[in-house]
């Protein structure tokens, strides 16, 4: 990965954290190591809060297409990501939550849980499924569902 891609990735987990921090009252961190610890996973965590419930993925890049979701299967990014983003909730125990964004796009996540929005993609290609909606939306209803 180029130095220019790493700067945007921690840039972006910056962005991430903060609308954590300020959404839910508290301190959120970026993951120290970008996730190399055993016992600590994802790229934003909330020190203070440890039963937090989601393992938060943070990802932009200069494209996230969709329109290959269902014909690609394997080698999509999005799914890539998702992929990670089970993974490494699954090692936490938590639920988990993919936040991304391309080049000059709004902020969307992706997450597999009851949570709704009232605009929300569902999608569901071969055992993997997740629902995907704005970043800002989701905020808002997790915060009115605590």
């Amino acid at each position: 990965m180029s130095s220019k891609s790493k700067t945007k990735g921690r840039s972006f987990e910056y962005v991430v954290r903060d609308a954590f921090s300020k959404n839910f009252d508290n301190k959120f961190e970026r993951v120290p190591l970008s996730g190399a610890l055993e016992y600590l996973k994802g790229d934003v965590y909330c020190p203070w809060l440890p039963n937090f419930p989601y393992c938060i993925e943070a990802k932009h890049h200069k494209e996230v297409p969709w329109n290959n979701l269902i014909s690609a299967k394997k080698s999509s990014l999005l799914l890539d990501f998702w992929k990670q983003t089970i993974r490494e909730a699954e090692q936490m125990k938590k639920k988990p939550l993919l936040v991304y964004k391309w080049d000059r796009s709004k902020i969307y996540c992706c997450w597999d849980n009851e949570t709704e929005l009232p605009d929300q993609i569902t999608v569901k290609v071969d055992s993997l499924y997740f629902k995907m909606g704005l970043f800002d939306e989701w905020l808002k209803t997790v915060k009115t569902n605590e």
